[in-house]
Parts: structure tokens; sequence; C-alpha cells
């Protein structure tokens, strides 16, 4: 390869008349040796050379005690180039959402001459479905750190239990690897009323951001809610979704839902004092 022996100069601007003799002497700097190397190559889906190009992947360049060093982007051919390297041993890895880490190839810089490697990443063979939010509570809005957050999966119209996990100190929670499919979710804490969410609809990778909040079961809790859901021929309807929110400001809020028993009856206990309507509905599979 080349490399500049005496450094690029500039002079500076001058003007010419007609038949002027102009003279320019410029002396030019010893240029500085490079001694930095580069890496370039190529990401492809799962097989090196065979599999498809995977262009917008991120590649990353570590020293050999693990540190992130420097890090690039595949262009549309799925290629890169990162340059700059000192010379040195470090690690270099792919990666790109939907995909598996890479696994870290060595790499070695030991003169200006670029080192060609390329890499293969394994799609995920785990659901993206995710579902995540915060646990808050209802009269404040501060974080509920602890809550039993437990996600069911609607079969056949029956709820089975998918998944449990608890809010942390921020009152976030999370859970992922979940099969596409019709849930809800059940938030549950000592001193609060239970809340659930239902007919949540987790398909194609979704990250759904759901904050759930809880009322609190201080002060007065002993009033109930209750009553019979009935269908337009007056008949009592079982199995229909009926939910409880709360008034504040003109502004609704849900706080708890539940399902009429076999006879089409519903109730909520342990109410808060305040200002409240129910919705009902019912929803079958066709």
């Amino acid at each position: 390869m080349n490399q500049d022996k005496l450094k690029l100069f500039a002079s500076t601007t001058f003007d010419l008349v007609k038949e002027q003799e102009q003279n320019l002497d410029i002396k030019l700097e010893q240029a500085e040796t490079l001694n930095n190397g580069s890496v370039t190559g190529t990401v492809f889906d799962t097989t090196i050379l065979t599999g498809n190009i995977v262009p917008g992947a991120t590649v990353k360049v570590f020293t050999d005690d693990g540190t992130p060093f420097m890090h690039t982007i595949t262009k549309d051919d799925g290629t890169f180039t990162i340059n700059d390297l000192p010379l040195g041993t470090y690690t270099i890895t792919a990666v790109k959402d939907g995909n598996y880490l890479s696994v870290d190839q060595p790499l070695i810089i030991s003169n200006v001459i670029p080192v060609t490697i390329n890499l293969a990443i394994t799609p995920t063979i785990i659901s993206n479905n995710v579902i995540y939010g915060k646990i808050l509570n209802f009269e404040d809005n501060t974080v509920i750190n602890d809550a039993d957050v437990i996600l069911y999966k609607v079969v056949d119209n029956v709820p089975v239990l998918y998944a449990k996990t608890k809010s942390i100190s921020d009152g976030e929670y999370i859970i992922d690897n979940i099969e596409d499919g019709l849930y809800q979710i059940s938030v549950q804490k000592t001193g609060y009323q239970t809340n659930e969410l239902n007919n949540i609809t987790l398909e194609k990778g979704v990250k759904l951001n759901s904050n759930i909040t809880l009322v609190n079961n201080l002060g007065p809790i002993n009033s109930t809610v209750s009553g019979f859901i009935k269908d337009d021929l007056g008949n009592n309807v079982k199995n229909a979704l009926v939910a409880l929110y709360k008034i504040d400001d003109n502004k609704k809020v849900l706080v708890a839902t539940t399902y009429t028993n076999s006879i089409g009856k519903y109730m909520f206990g342990n109410v808060v004092e305040g200002k409240y309507m129910v919705k009902a509905k019912l929803t079958e599979t066709v």
C-alpha cells in the first residue's frame, strides 16, 4: 500500500498579472508514520459467505480486556469498515434487532494492512412480544414496589396462568418471550385493590407499554358495587366483562374489572368513596 512520505502543504493565495513570472518555493514536512490499522468485512445471516447479507447491523470492537472501543453500522451491502485502530489485540462482534449477538472473533492489528473478518448473526428463536410499564398509586401517581404482576393467556375464553413477575423499586415491571395471543393481566399488592386489564392482544413482536394503577385500601373501604348484567330481552348474561371507573376532574380511570357469574351477577368490593361509573359488555368468539 502507498502512504505519504512528505505531508501535503498548501501555499497562501496569490494574484498573477499578465506576463508575470511568479516564483513559489514550497517546503514539505515529513509525514507522520501511519501505524494504526483497520478491519473490514461483511455481516451475514446465519452462515458466513452463504447466508444473506445484513444491512444496518452494529459491528463493535472491544479491547482485549472487554472494554468497548469503537463501532460502526453495516452498509446496504452488509459491509463495514472500522479505521484508526492502534496496534494491538481486540475482539469484534455484531448484532441486529431480532438476532443473537454473534460470537466474539479475535482481531489482531499488527500493521497498517487492513484485516478482513466476516461475521454471522443468527435470528432469535424467542418470541419478541414484550409487555412492560409501571405500577402506580392511583391517588398520587407514586410508584409501587414489589407488586405481583400476573399474566394470563386466554384460551377458549378461559384465562390460563402464563407468567409472573414483580415490580421493582421504580415501579417498573417487564415480561418478555410472550407468544402471540390474547392476554389479561392481574396486579396485586397487599393494602391495595387488585386491578385487571383484559383483552390484550400481543402479536408480531409488539412491545406494549402498559402502566397500571392500584387503589389504596386505606380509609373508607367498606363500599361495594354490585348488580346484574342483562341482555335486551331481560335475560341475565354470564361471563360479561364489567369495568369500574373512578371519575376525578371529569377524567375516567379504570380501577377494577370483573366478570359476571353463572347467574349474571357481579360485585366490586372494598371500593373507596368517590364518584364512579360502570361499563359492561359481552364478547364472543366467531
